[in-house]
């Protein structure tokens, strides 16, 4: 059995009232691409929300949206799928819920012609809704993203665009890391950066891992996020339960973080993605690496 520690991504569209902040809902009956990769090699997988978000700034993204880009901002950069999700909410209502819809469509045409850096395919298919161009979305994490969009800026932006000097419009959440901003810093390439979720412990986590346990035996364990780690920590060690199962975890830094707790990472998939992780935790239980694991 796989713990995965994250919510279950929602497939249907997000649907809240018009506030300053907006719950996200991720539960699902329908299955997951995680869960249908592992099923098919024959490993049972259960979600265990450990963090909850709530979008805020959607009005102000809205405004931005109307305004449009033009001599604003030459692209934009989203690293999570919770930051689609934030903007689909500010696109609906500045574009489809809009009477005066037909005196911004040159907004919406130019906001849709920028370059859409995305930091994997999994953030890429959040967007389907969105008539964006996803570009990086082969990059797997911020830092490879942002190697790609140096290279992108370098190669097209002076020729095509014409727009060194703006910035990137940069849709985040409270707890980003740094690398991202900083490279394309160094890079001379600027960011505007918006607020659009907030990150914060889902209260029902302990509770419902305390039940996990004493009904089901947990053979790994998957974290996503350092902030993921962070949450989980003091539960995972009242249960003991780092001493019986195996980790696995979505790219490096996440493993990185782990490590700092003192705590062996068995797998760290390389790409964010279902097939990435399944692979890797499939390959690690082969025969012949449990041998040389010995």
């Amino acid at each position: 059995t796989v713990l995965l520690l994250k919510d279950k991504a929602s497939i249907e569209q997000d649907k809240t009232e018009q506030s300053t902040t907006y719950d996200i809902s991720d539960s699902t009956q329908i299955p997951d691409e995680y869960e249908t990769k592992l099923a098919s090699l024959s490993y049972t997988s259960i979600f265990l929300p450990v963090l909850s978000y709530v979008f805020v700034n959607i009005e102000e993204l809205t405004k931005i949206l109307k305004n449009g880009p033009e001599k604003k901002y030459w692209g934009i950069v989203v690293t999570s799928q919770k930051a689609v999700k934030g903007l689909k909410l500010a696109w609906n209502d500045a574009f489809n819920n809009v009477t005066e819809v037909d005196s911004l469509n040159k907004e919406k045409a130019l906001w849709e012609n920028l370059p859409f850096f995305v930091v994997g395919k999994a953030t890429s298919k959040a967007t389907d809704g969105l008539n964006f161009n996803a570009l990086g979305l082969n990059s797997g994490n911020s830092e490879s993203l942002a190697e790609y969009i140096i290279q992108f800026h370098n190669q097209n932006n002076t020729q095509n665009f014409h727009q060194s000097s703006l910035p990137l419009l940069f849709l985040t959440g409270d707890k980003r890391l740094d690398k991202l901003p900083t490279r394309l810093s160094q890079a001379g390439i600027k960011l505007e950066e918006l607020l659009v979720y907030e990150t914060r412990p889902d209260e029902n986590f302990s509770t419902e891992l305390e039940n996990i346990k004493k009904n089901r035996q947990i053979d790994w364990i998957v974290f996503f996020s350092p902030s993921g780690v962070d949450v989980a920590w003091k539960s995972l060690t009242k249960l003991n339960l780092w001493k019986t199962v195996k980790i696995a975890c979505i790219g490096k830094t996440t493993g990185n973080y782990l490590e700092k707790f003192d705590i062996k990472v068995h797998v760290i998939s390389p790409k964010p993605e279902p097939e990435s992780l399944a692979c890797s935790i499939n390959e690690y239980m082969s025969p012949e690496t449990i041998i040389n694991n010995l």
